[in-house]
C-alpha cells in the first residue's frame, strides 16, 4: 500500500452543533469514561483485544491528538492551554474523541496521522497495527478505520479543528467501508447523556459528504 503523502486541511467553515459543556476537564472525563462508557467487557480500538477493566496495559487514546489541538490553538504547551483556555479544556474532555487502546500502541502512535503503510509487518504481535516511524504515519486495522474517520469528522464539525495528513476521499472511504457499529451507537447514546453532544456522523452517515465542499490541499496543522 502507498504511504499517504498529501495533507488535506478541512477548514472551519462548516456549521457546528455545540461544544460539549458538561465535562470541565480531562480528569473528570477520564473518570466517567471508564465508569460509564466502558464498564464491564469491551474491546480495544487498534487491536480488538478484549478487556474487562482499566489496567496499566489499557489507557485512553485521543484519536485527534491533543498536540494537534494545542498547536491549532497557538499554545506553547498543553499546560498553557489547560491553564488559559476553557475551550481547550472542553475539547480535551470530549468523550467522542476517546477510545480504549493498549498503552504500548498509544505510545507508538504518538501524534502520527493515520494512513497506509507499505507491507504488512506487525510490530505488535498479532495486532494489526502498522507503524512507519521514518514517514511518521500509522495504519490501523480495517474494523477501526470507520471509528477513526468519524472521530476526526466530529472534532472538525464541533470545534473547527483541521484534519491533517489525510485526503478527505480516503477518510470518507473508510467511513463508508466500515459503517457505524452497534457499539459506536451505544457509545453515542451514553456520551450524549454525559456531555450533551452526539456524533452526527454516526447518526447520519451520509452527512460526511457535506465535508467535501470545504476541502483544500494544504499542509496539516
Amino acid at each position: 500500500m502507498k504511504k499517504t503523502i498529501l495533507a488535506i486541511l478541512v477548514t472551519a467553515s462548516l456549521p457546528s452543533q455545540a461544544d460539549q459543556l458538561l465535562l470541565a476537564n480531562a480528569e473528570e472525563a477520564r473518570k466517567v469514561f471508564w465508569e460509564k462508557v466502558y464498564p464491564g467487557t469491551h474491546y480495544t480500538l487498534y487491536c480488538g483485544e478484549r478487556f474487562d477493566k482499566k489496567t496499566e496495559e489499557i489507557d485512553i487514546e485521543f484519536v485527534y491528538p491533543i498536540k494537534w489541538t494545542t498547536n491549532y490553538l497557538g499554545c506553547s504547551s498543553v499546560e498553557q492551554c489547560r491553564n488559559e483556555s476553557r475551550r481547550f479544556n472542553r475539547i480535551e474532555a470530549d468523550l467522542h474523541n476517546y477510545y480504549p487502546a493498549q498503552t504500548m500502541i498509544i505510545r507508538a502512535r504518538s501524534d502520527y496521522p493515520f494512513g497506509e503503510v507499505s507491507g504488512e509487518f506487525r510490530e505488535f504481535f498479532e495486532c494489526d497495527f502498522e507503524l512507519d516511524v521514518r514517514n511518521k504515519v500509522v495504519e490501523a486495522r480495517n474494523n477501526a478505520l470507520g471509528n477513526i474517520a468519524r472521530s476526526l469528522f466530529y472534532m472538525h464539525w464541533e470545534y473547527g479543528l483541521p484534519i491533517r495528513n489525510h485526503s478527505l476521499d480516503k477518510l470518507i472511504r473508510w467511513h463508508n467501508d466500515d459503517p457505524p457499529s452497534n457499539d459506536e451507537k451505544r457509545r453515542n447514546d451514553i456520551i450524549e447523556k454525559l456531555q450533551g453532544t452526539r456524533n452526527t456522523f454516526i447518526d447520519n452517515p451520509d452527512k460526511a459528504n457535506q465535508l467535501r465542499s470545504s476541502a483544500t490541499s494544504a499542509p496539516g496543522v
